[in-house]
């Protein structure tokens, strides 16, 4: 098998590049899974355009309204990193978590995306954070809610000519988040379910909820009515007991190899009941 790899040397060479050939060209980085579809006979490109030098997009800043996280920012550099730990722990957690030490350091944020597994825990984690993802090409820039990006596994509206630039996920003091992962080992594992909440809860009460899911549906999936049955609601027993039938009625996980379709179901029914009970232990200790 013949790769022909082109070498971007700087941001504007790679969108050149891409304008001008970008139905035959593949943008890379770490390259962690194009290697393993092109070994596998399910990609067709064999012209790929390496970006891994592009350091401009390698980054975690701040502003006033949200952190912004550049497309090659390695996952290892996540891990640990002092903005993540104080302002998004799920995001922190899920890069924590996201396959083994020397795939974190190949691996780029942009390349998580770009990816479109249903399984990707970064993407599970911003979902549930509100990011937003920045496009950009020699036509202009767009952003989209990062939910928005994906149309089924391993497809998104990223066109040709476009590249994954950023990630901006709005600053939200006060916020409970949690991220949890399940897989058939302890590491280096696919997600059997992941599951990502960020809860705001004042006065005992959920003012406002954000729940994404993995690996239960063919894209990282928005649990629109998850959020709609917490939101407005007190944060007690009653609603954690009854999280159960709102799951069900937004999940679509399937049988695959990794495990069956009811397991899956259990899991993420599992996952969202002990997020919010966790909440409402912090909660009540708080008071």
């Amino acid at each position: 098998m013949e790769i022909e790899i082109a070498v971007a040397e700087s941001l504007e060479d790679a969108l050149e590049r891409l304008e001008r050939e970008g139905q035959e060209l593949r943008p890379v980085a770490g390259a962690t899974d194009v290697m393993l579809r092109l070994r596998a006979g399910r990609m067709r490109a064999r012209r790929l355009l390496s970006i891994a030098d592009l350091g401009s997009l390698a980054f975690v800043r701040p502003s006033a309204e949200a952190i912004e996280i550049g497309a090659l920012t390695l996952v290892a550099d996540l891990i640990g990193h002092p903005l993540l730990c104080a302002e998004l722990p799920a995001a922190e957690r899920a890069a924590a978590d996201f396959a083994s030490p020397q795939i974190r350091n190949r691996a780029t944020l942009g390349g998580n995306i770009g990816n479109a597994s249903p399984a990707a825990d970064l993407v599970c984690a911003l979902i549930a954070l509100g990011a937003r993802v920045a496009l950009q090409s020699r036509r202009g820039a767009r952003q989209m809610p990062l939910e928005e990006l994906f149309t089924g596994p391993g497809l998104t509206v990223v066109g040709p000519d476009e590249l994954i630039v950023a990630v901006r996920v709005p600053r939200q003091p006060g916020r409970h988040q949690s991220f949890a992962k399940f897989g058939n080992r302890c590491a280096n594992a696919v997600a059997l379910v992941n599951m990502a909440m960020s809860l705001e809860v004042s006065g005992g009460q959920i003012r406002a909820a954000r729940v994404a899911y993995g690996c239960c549906a063919k894209v990282p999936l928005r649990a629109r009515g998850v959020e709609a049955y917490l939101s407005g609601q007190p944060l007690d027993e009653r609603l954690i007991a009854g999280v159960r039938e709102a799951v069900l009625a937004d999940i679509r996980p399937i049988d695959d190899v990794r495990g069956s379709r009811r397991y899956k179901e259990r899991l993420a029914i599992h996952a969202t009941e002990d997020a919010l009970a966790q909440v409402l232990e912090r909660e009540r200790r708080a008071a």
